[in-house]
């Protein structure tokens, strides 16, 4: 009732609220040009965008039921007017508006001024268990990948530029999740992405003491790295759902997400109208909860039982599991079997590994290369890879990354040399 009364007296500000909106949404535009949009096009505009979202946004192979979970697990209580603040208040300046045109510095100055209406309208989501559908509609951007085909759609990563008033709620949601998560110990020690304490440092010491190890030991080590294509693209809404409710996590936080999963879209603008359709599987990239409900995921894989000489971990979607053994036949069977067991998580939550990337440093003195394939497809031994920007080769010596860091220094200070002139 409380709730119910608070919500109707902050109604009565609304007319305010709306002029300061208004004032502020009517200078936002929405530009579009991109050369996948604008040639070898059959149809119009609208028609090339729809095709290209149906393209870049695939649906699930199996469907997800997004009734809300019977978890009995305790709520949260109301998000706090400090904790709102505090969210609002490091909202950064100069970010792009989502599709309602309502900008950073909007909210910021509504919160401003009519400072009980965000904690009523965010605590009644949590209360109803939720989330507007306006406020989780994506205005997509494309962004071209690197040396990739200009006119292909999957040459471009697409970028959910989302309404603030909805990143906002999500980021408390998101808040209140990593809280529960870190504060009960629920997430693997070896997952290093996107965790307070954790960080590139943590992930390269952790490899090299598994390596150092198996060496110290005299064991054949090989390290095969597994990256996950287009994990967050591909998440699938099902797999985060059932996480979530392994994961104890309070009630009326878990029903929430379930709502913020239902009925997201996705909308490409062009000058004849909007494209659009629904996002049934993945996270937004520019969303604030998609590193914590992959976290969740990943932590699936890391729980499970491993053999003691195989060691697995992970930060954000880059995988390396590190195989110890005395022999190189037990060296392979147990490669092949760890793969076996990765891969069926893999399969389980429709996640894809291109196999033609993947590859495997060997810390031995065999002079064969031992023979491991995935999915019928060899796996080729290279003498360095690289894992989270620094190059691990099979030596340790790091001449490998030394060099391609001397590489890109020459190549930074042509650059500037460039832009600054032959002066």
């Amino acid at each position: 009732m409380g709730i119910t009364l608070d919500f109707s007296i902050s109604l009565r500000s609304l007319p305010s609220v709306w002029e300061t909106v208004q004032g502020g949404v009517s200078k936002i535009s929405f530009p579009i040009s991109n050369p996948v949009l604008d040639k070898r096009r059959q149809g119009s505009l609208q028609e090339a965008a729809q095709n290209i979202l149906e393209q870049i946004f695939l649906s699930p192979a199996i469907p997800t039921n997004y009734n809300l979970t019977t978890s009995t697990q305790p709520p949260n209580p109301p998000f706090s007017p400090q904790e709102i603040s505090a969210v609002i208040e490091h909202l950064p300046s100069g970010k792009a508006p989502g599709i309602d045109g309502i900008d950073n510095l909007l909210i910021k100055i509504i919160h401003k001024r009519f400072n009980n209406i965000f904690p009523t309208l965010f605590n009644k989501c949590l209360h109803l268990s939720c989330f507007p559908d306006s406020l989780k509609i994506g205005n997509i951007i494309l962004f071209q990948k690197g040396g990739k085909d200009q006119w292909l759609a999957s040459s471009y990563r697409p970028i959910s530029v989302l309404p603030t008033i909805g990143k906002v709620l999500e980021k408390l949601m998101t808040q209140r999740l990593t809280y529960h998560l870190e504060s009960t110990n629920s997430l693997n020690d070896r997952q290093h992405g996107f965790r307070e304490g954790k960080s590139v440092d943590t992930a390269i010491n952790e490899l090299l003491r598994n390596i150092k190890t198996a060496r110290r030991d005299g064991k054949h080590a090989l390290v095969l790295s597994i990256d996950i294509k287009v994990a967050f693209d591909n998440l699938q809404h099902r797999a985060i759902l059932k996480t979530l409710d392994a994961s104890a996590c309070p009630s009326n936080i878990n029903r929430l997400f379930h709502s913020l999963l239902q009925n997201r879209k996705v909308t490409l603008l062009t000058p004849q109208g909007r494209a659009t359709k629904e996002q049934n599987q993945g996270c937004p990239q520019g969303s604030c909860s998609g590193s914590a409900l992959w976290n969740l995921v990943a932590n699936e894989i890391l729980n499970q039982v491993w053999p003691d000489n195989v060691h697995i971990q992970v930060s954000a979607d880059d995988f390396v599991l590190v195989i110890k053994a005395d022999t190189k036949k037990s060296l392979v069977e147990d490669t092949q079997s760890a793969i076996t067991q990765f891969s069926s998580w893999c399969s389980e939550n429709e996640l894809a590994i291109p196999t033609e990337k993947t590859n495997y440093i060997l810390f031995s003195k065999m002079v064969r290369s031992p023979k491991i394939t995935w999915n019928g497809y060899k796996i080729n031994r290279v003498k360095s890879f690289k894992y989270l920007g620094i190059h691990v080769d099979d030596r340790l010596n790091w001449l490998e990354h030394s060099n391609k860091q001397g590489e890109k220094a020459i190549k930074m200070q042509q650059n500037l040399k460039r832009i600054a002139g032959g002066n």
